[in-house]
This record gives structure tokens, sequence and C-alpha cells, in this order.
């Protein structure tokens, strides 16, 4: 992931919540800071990756002047192993 991209991750922490995360990477050694997150569990994968995929085109609708199309270069699948991911994740309550 280079620093002007910005990647969506669905994660399901539990079986049957799934949540978004826009990922951004501020620099190559580092991980990279969520940027927005779902508030709360979606009922299925794809319901997660269309309010991810949502999310993403507000931000850009934010920094453009309407005209700017995000596109989605890539996403994490669901059967991944989340097991070794970064603490303060999507598992972090506020």
């Amino acid at each position: 992931m280079s620093h002007d991209n910005i990647e969506l991750m669905v994660d399901e922490p539990i079986p049957g919540h799934y949540y978004w995360m826009l990922l951004k990477e501020e620099s190559p050694d580092q991980y990279p800071r969520a940027i927005a997150y779902a508030e709360g569990p979606l009922p299925s994968y794809s319901a997660a990756m269309m309010a991810g995929i949502a999310a993403l085109q507000r931000r850009a609708d934010e920094r453009s002047d309407g005209n700017g199309v995000p596109v989605v270069t890539s996403f994490v699948d669901r059967r991944a192993d989340f097991g070794h991911s970064h603490p303060g994740g999507l598992h972090r309550h506020h």
C-alpha cells in the first residue's frame, strides 16, 4: 500500500459480525492507520464491503469537486487470518 492509497478491509472478529475499515499508510516503516471504520457490526461480508465502499466514495467526494471516482485497489478477504493483526485495530472499543 502506498501513502497515496487507501485500503478497504473487512473483518469478522466474531462470527456473523462484520466490520469495515479504511486504512492509510503514513510511511513505509509504520503500520497503516485507520482513518474511518464501522461504528458497529454489519450482518454480512457484502454489507460491510458496500458500507466501506460508500465511506470511500464520501471521502473522495469531500476531497474533489464531485468529479472524482475512487478506485478500490485492494481488500482483505474474510477468510484471511487476522490473528497477527496490529493491536488497536478493529477490536478496540471507544
